[in-house]
C-alpha cells in the first residue's frame, strides 16, 4: 500500500512554517553572545506560538469530531502542549538561555506529534495528514536538538 498523496500546498506552507524556528535556531549559534540570545528568544517564542497552533488544531479537529459533545478531557489536551511552550519561552526569556528548552520543545512536539498520529482516524482527518504531521514533527525535532548539539560540537 503506497503512502497518501500529501498536497503541495499543505507540504509547502508545513516546510515553511519550520522556517522561522530553523532560522532562529542557527541564530542561536552565533559567536556574539547577544545575537545568541535574541536568537534563543525568538526561537523559544516562535517554537511556543508552534506549538499552540498544533493544540488549537487538535481543539478544531476534537470540535469537528463531535460537535454537540467534543470531550472536555481532549480538549484540556488540547492546550497542554501550547501551554508548556509558552512556559519554557518565559523561562528562556528571564533565564540565561536554557539549552535544556530546546530538548524540552524537540519532546513538546514529539508528544503532540504522536498523539496527531495516534488519533487521526478517530477524528476522522485526511490520509495524509498523519503523514504530514510525521514530516513536519521529524522536522522540528531535528531543528530543536540542533541547538544543544551544535553547542556542544563547539565545546569539544
Amino acid at each position: 500500500m503506497s503512502p497518501p498523496f500529501l498536497p503541495r500546498a499543505a507540504l509547502r506552507l508545513g516546510f515553511l512554517g519550520l522556517a522561522p524556528l530553523a532560522i532562529s535556531a542557527l541564530i542561536t549559534l552565533s559567536a556574539h553572545t547577544s545575537t545568541a540570545r535574541l536568537g534563543a528568544i525568538a526561537f523559544s517564542l516562535y517554537a511556543a506560538v508552534l506549538l499552540s497552533f498544533l493544540g488549537g488544531v487538535r481543539c478544531g479537529v476534537e470540535i469537528m469530531r463531535d460537535p454537540q459533545s467534543p470531550n472536555a478531557t481532549r480538549l484540556l489536551f488540547s492546550a497542554l502542549p501550547g501551554l508548556a511552550g509558552w512556559v519554557l519561552a518565559v523561562l528562556v526569556v528571564f533565564v540565561t538561555p536554557a539549552l535544556g528548552a530546546s530538548a524540552a520543545f524537540a519532546g513538546l512536539f514529539a508528544a503532540q506529534g504522536a498523539w496527531d498520529y495516534r488519533s487521526a482516524r478517530d477524528a476522522a482527518a485526511p490520509a495524509w495528514y498523519p503523514v504530514l504531521r510525521q514530516v513536519l514533527t521529524g522536522g522540528a525535532m531535528l531543528i530543536c536538538l540542533l541547538i544543544p548539539l551544535a553547542t556542544l560540537m563547539h565545546h569539544l
